[in-house]
């Protein structure tokens, strides 16, 4: 398997308990390799790999049993000096569609080189794209229209 393929294959299956959603899911809003591409060209290349070679032992260890892989997740990454503020970024991503910037302690650590961290969209996709439109029962606004005489449906509840 090429590396990219697998940096992409292990960056889908850490977002899929960090965002709640299968695979699937996440592979149907189009933005996988964009929101990966986009991570490893802010953090960097060497970043990036300790990370994901981290979230791959996490889902190896676990073998997707839910309360060991949160507690690992919670524990290994979102707790994490190092990787806390790029799972979170990564979290944001896939809702948001938006990059936040790193903690300026994070930078001063650990992001020597970091290029882009700035807050930013990713694309228009991923504004249009972001998960919670979803979790909301919504729509992008100005994207996305649910179609004539949907303001006369009354929203979920």
């Amino acid at each position: 398997m090429e590396k990219t393929t697998a940096g992409l294959d292990n960056f889908i299956a850490i977002s899929v308990p960090l965002t709640g959603y299968s695979r699937v899911a996440l592979l149907a809003t189009g933005m996988a390799a964009d929101y990966y591409h986009a991570v490893r060209r802010i953090i960097g290349d060497d970043r990036m790999n300790d990370f994901l070679s981290v979230a791959a032992d996490i889902l190896q260890y676990t073998h997707g049993k839910a309360p060991t892989q949160e507690r690992e997740i919670r524990q290994q990454l979102l707790a994490s000096l190092q990787y806390g503020p790029i799972t979170r970024n990564i979290i944001q991503l896939w809702y948001w569609g938006a990059w936040l910037p790193l903690p300026d302690a994070w930078i001063a650590k650990y992001g020597k080189g970091v290029k882009g961290n700035e807050n930013h969209f990713i694309s228009p996709a991923a504004y249009q794209q972001g998960l919670i439109w979803q979790v909301m029962g919504s729509h992008p606004e100005g994207a996305k229209q649910p179609g004539f005489g949907s303001w006369s449906i009354a929203p979920l509840s």
